[in-house]
């Protein structure tokens, strides 16, 4: 997310009034469909992409690289607010100036800017189906009808003819908790899984922990807009995955051990058997990521059908290990297991 200091007290007014409100939400939804259903072409063969690990594992750096290719739509910054309606509030939402790129709360050395991609579509999740899978101290798996997938992909075809483009592309780490139906849904798409060092991106994942706690507590809007959001992933109201196991989880989140589990229930549960037949669910190694991009880059053009996407000279990607004591236990056995695993599947394809 940007830093506090991009949103204005009418900025925030606004966001407090739009996205708290689920029914002002889904009204704005429907009008929106209304107005524009002879115009969009809701094609569920298209062949999208759908970014989505367990945060700090490349996820937001890998999408806005192939964001900047100019081959995908995406929601941006641009349409917050009203991200349920983006054909509407572009009209309005168009007039603002672009402003500089800034570095984002995270401090991660991560540009940002008003028309950067963000993980954003998880507010049409949580207006359809809040009651079933946000709880106040967890994020449950689940299962979606019919019903609301084809509102999915209404959506995506409402922000598609916003950009005129023919590829979506979505990074929402907690769409973990439904990539079955969204992969039967879209037969052709390609679901790219990251995932790092288990133990370097627990320690990532504390830090941010720590970070967004002095945040939050500094600046309740930044706790109130990750949860309007459901960006629960570290900070106060952190609320972690929940599969349905019954993995023991630490209770002391100051600990790289809490964090490390966190690490093995998404990767442990996205590495079944049934997830890994799955031809269009990739698993990246974000270390290969950072030591040969284009790659990659060109094996997802392979996949989608386009001619090559072409990494910009202004991006890099960048490996930073940090100097840590692996706590020895059975958790950090299993963890190194099923990154064992997770590399094996990697190296097959890339």
């Amino acid at each position: 997310m940007l830093k506090k200091e991009n949103y204005s007290f009418l900025s925030r007014t606004l966001h407090h009034l739009i996205l708290g409100n689920n029914f002002i939400l889904e009204m704005l939804h429907d009008l929106e469909a209304s107005i524009y259903k002879n115009k969009i072409n809701n094609n569920k063969l298209k062949k999208h992409i759908f970014i989505c690990g367990l945060a700090r594992s490349g996820t937001t750096i890998l999408m806005k690289s192939l964001y900047e290719t100019n081959e995908f739509a995406s929601l941006t910054y641009r349409d917050m607010p009203f991200i349920i309606l983006p054909n509407l509030w572009s009209k309005i939402s168009s007039r603002i100036k672009k402003g500089e790129d800034k570095i984002r709360a995270h401090n991660d050395r991560i540009l940002v800017n008003i028309d950067s991609p963000e993980a954003l579509d998880e507010i049409f999740w949580r207006v359809k189906l809040q009651h079933q899978y946000i709880f106040p101290n967890k994020l449950l798996v689940h299962k979606v009808d019919e019903f609301t997938i084809n509102e999915y992909i209404n959506f995506i075809s409402l922000i598609l003819y916003k950009y005129k483009k023919e590829f979506y592309i979505s990074k929402n780490n907690n769409n973990l908790l439904r990539i079955e139906s969204i992969a039967e849904a879209f037969p052709n798409s390609l679901f790219l899984v990251p995932f790092r060092d288990p133990f370097q991106q627990a320690y990532s994942l504390l830090t941010q922990h720590k970070n967004f706690i002095n945040l939050q507590t500094e600046d309740k809007f930044v706790k109130n807009y990750m949860t309007y959001l459901v960006h629960h992933e570290f900070g106060i109201d952190h609320r972690p995955y929940d599969f349905g196991t019954k993995n023991k989880i630490e209770t002391n989140r100051d600990s790289i051990e809490y964090w490390l589990e966190q690490w093995i229930n998404a990767y442990e549960y996205i590495s079944q058997e049934k997830f890994i037949k799955n031809k269009n669910i990739v698993y990246i190694n974000y270390e290969n990521l950072c030591k040969n991009p284009q790659k990659i880059f060109e094996y997802i053009s392979k996949r989608i059908n386009l001619d090559g996407l072409l990494l910009k000279n202004n991006h890099k990607f960048e490996i930073s290990y940090k100097n840590i004591t692996t706590p020895k236990s059975i958790i950090s056995s299993k963890a190194k297991d099923i990154f064992e695993k997770l590399k094996t599947l990697s190296n097959n394809i890339f």
